[in-house]
């Protein structure tokens, strides 16, 4: 970032950018996850004004998605095991801030995931929270995209949770990169069946 001419607002809340564009002779930093995250929850679960949303996780992902939960007036909860790692989290954004409890339920409407618990490989078979834990919660999100379906959408669609992916964010941001990029809309469709294509050989 610093050897940018500019950042936007969201690039400097997060504290990183994913995408560089030149106008002028000047390059401007942006981060399209916070948008790429936003887009599709508000499509499935509607207005977020006021809405109870616990993020899992302290990492530049977590951060993101608080950034634009934020933006959107939901009362956002960070949930890390390290607490000072995600103290800058909870102090810039304004949200806050629990350890971990694995005994402890969810009684928010939302919950996210941004931990990489559940991506394939070693931590496949994990999950933050079991089918009891969830019990109650509206929607779950799981910012995990390979699998798919990961165990925690498994136990959250067994506890009567609506359920988002990964996919659904990856696409996002790459189409808002694609449109600063170019200036055109994305083909969403193909970028889609490009990933699934992708992420079957994988």
């Amino acid at each position: 970032m610093e050897y940018l001419d500019e950042t936007d607002e969201a690039a400097k809340a997060i504290g990183a950018v994913n995408t560089v564009s030149i106008t002028d002779g000047r390059l401007l930093g942006t981060n399209t996850d916070a948008a790429g995250f936003i887009a599709r929850l508000i499509e499935m679960y509607g207005d977020l004004n006021g809405a109870r949303v616990d993020v899992v996780g302290s990492g530049g992902a977590a951060r993101a998605c608080v950034y634009a939960l934020r933006q959107h007036g939901a009362e956002v909860t960070v949930y890390a095991r390290d607490l000072r790692k995600a103290h800058s989290i909870a102090h810039d954004l304004g949200t806050s801030l629990k350890e971990i409890d694995d005994a402890r339920p969810f009684v928010s409407d939302i919950v996210v995931n941004t931990t990489p618990l559940g991506t394939r490989g070693p931590l496949e078979g994990k999950t933050i929270a079991t089918t009891e834990r969830l019990k109650g919660v509206q929607l779950v999100y799981d910012l995990t995209y390979n699998p798919q379906e990961t165990l925690l959408l498994k136990q959250a669609k067994a506890a009567g949770c609506k359920t988002l992916g990964g996919l659904d964010m990856l696409i996002a941001q790459g189409a808002k990169q694609f449109e600063i990029w170019t200036g055109e809309k994305a083909d969403v469709d193909a970028m889609r069946r490009a990933a699934l294509e992708r992420l079957g050989r994988s």
